[in-house]
């Protein structure tokens, strides 16, 4: 039968009734969890027992009732020891408050973290690439004799090899490793709305062990005057950054004019700071005259009132740089040595299989 909207049976308003009055009680669970506020009412009272009297001074209004979440609903299912419906429609709000609890103290510590401003990830994010400043020799050795095949050395033997993007891509395949020093750009860039102090930036040795010996690369400087910020020593026991300070004595007596030597450290004075998105870049030299040295960078910081550190290598694998291979008499030693000539090529100039019909010239 059809009604205006707005009319109301008799049993819904019963019904109404009911719901809007008698679900009061005491509160058994009571919490806050963001800006939502529940409370959840229940009750221990047999099912049937009509209206409980309050004790005096509990504070509980005449006629309301407390429902027992045993049996009620099921009996107002079945239609078992008289149950009346309005019990199946408390009990069920009631379901639906307990539900809305657990999925509202299941999300608490999400929306715990949105309050508090907590945000998962690092707390920067460091890259890092190795470069060959203007000053720097091309010197590269591996650590047994590497023989070239055929196509690599006419690509050696042409001129200006050594200045292509390829001549990288072939000291990368010879597993070659930097000999004398080691150049990188680390950069910092910060991931958090809180300000990072970075406060040391140091090596962390892997290994140390004789020089490489199997075959050289020796390509020149360009002669150049680099700018880098930091220097290690890496045949020191224990290296720190020290900053890189170059002899400005000119005089015709110091032949080191020019040279840049490890001066105070570093991070005596200096604090390198990082906001969210804020960019810091180190040019940092790493050197070595007796080892072949394997090792990564720890990167020491405080975020608030800790102290954290990252450690950096490159890719999963070490950085590495090796010293000069020499005999006891302090000479240069190698199974063979490939030379850059003067119009850019390399030729090999000491081992087994030198090419006697092409000559050499070193620059």
């Amino acid at each position: 039968m059809a009604r205006a909207d707005g009319d109301e049976t008799r049993a819904e308003r019963a019904t109404r009734n009911d719901i809007s009055g008698e679900v009061a009680g005491p509160a058994i669970q009571a919490g806050s969890i963001g800006h939502l506020h529940v409370t959840v009412t229940g009750s221990s009272s047999p099912a049937g027992s009509g209206p409980e009297k309050p004790a005096e001074g509990s504070g509980r209004p005449a006629g309301t009732r407390r429902w027992r979440r045993g049996g009620s609903a099921c009996k107002a299912i079945t239609g078992m020891g008289g149950g009346k419906p309005r019990r199946l429609v408390v009990s069920a709000i009631g379901v639906a408050v307990l539900s809305a609890i657990g999925g509202a103290l299941a999300f608490q510590p999400q929306i715990r973290g949105l309050v508090s401003g907590t945000a998962s990830g690092p707390d920067f994010a460091a890259s890092v690439e190795a470069v060959r400043l203007d000053d720097e020799g091309w010197w590269a050795a591996t650590s047994g004799d590497f023989r070239p095949t055929s196509a690599q050395s006419r690509f050696l033997a042409e001129p200006m090899s050594t200045t292509s993007e390829k001549y990288d891509d072939f000291l990368g395949s010879t597993g070659a490793v930097n000999v004398g020093e080691q150049t990188l750009r680390l950069t910092l860039t910060g991931r958090r709305d809180q300000q990072v102090n970075v406060l040391d930036v140091r090596p962390v040795i892997v290994r140390r062990a004789s020089p490489l010996a199997g075959t050289l690369f020796a390509v020149g400087s360009q002669a150049g005057s680099a700018t880098f910020q930091v220097i290690y020593d890496l045949d020191r026991p224990n290296p720190v950054a020290r900053k890189a300070v170059r002899d400005t004595d000119f005089s015709e007596s110091n032949p080191d004019a020019g040279a840049v030597r490890p001066g105070p450290p570093f991070f005596a004075d200096t604090t390198i700071t990082l906001r969210r998105d804020e960019q810091n870049v180190l040019v940092l030299r790493a050197r070595t005259e007796r080892f072949h040295v394997a090792f990564r960078l720890k990167v020491t910081y405080m975020l608030g009132d800790r102290r954290k550190y990252m450690i950096v290598d490159d890719h999963g694998r070490p950085f590495q740089v090796s010293g000069v291979s020499r005999s006891p008499d302090g000479e240069e030693r190698y199974g063979r040595v490939f030379s850059m000539q003067s119009d850019y090529s390399m030729c090999q100039t000491v081992g087994p299989d030198v090419d006697a019909a092409r000559q050499c010239q070193g620059i």
